[in-house]
């Protein structure tokens, strides 16, 4: 496996990882902020929230395996 391959890899990995803590840490920041209850107090689903958080952690995760890709091809 040439260096190339090595690099894509790790970044996949990388990114995946960042996916899935991105997309826990920032649906509990967006149901912080936004909390699933009406105004009676009712609760409801935070579909909403749910979406928001995967958006937002989608975009980072690929400016993350963008930047982490040229770090480590510049170090190997």
């Amino acid at each position: 496996m040439n260096n190339n391959m090595k690099a894509t890899l790790a970044s996949i990995i990388m990114s995946t990882l960042f996916f899935i803590a991105s997309y826990f840490i920032l649906y509990l920041l967006f149901d912080y902020f936004n909390p699933p209850i009406t105004e009676d107090g009712h609760k409801y689903m935070p579909i909403g929230n749910v979406f928001y958080s995967g958006i937002t952690a989608f975009t980072a995760t690929i400016l993350f395996f963008i930047i982490i890709r040229k770090y480590i091809k510049r170090k190997l």
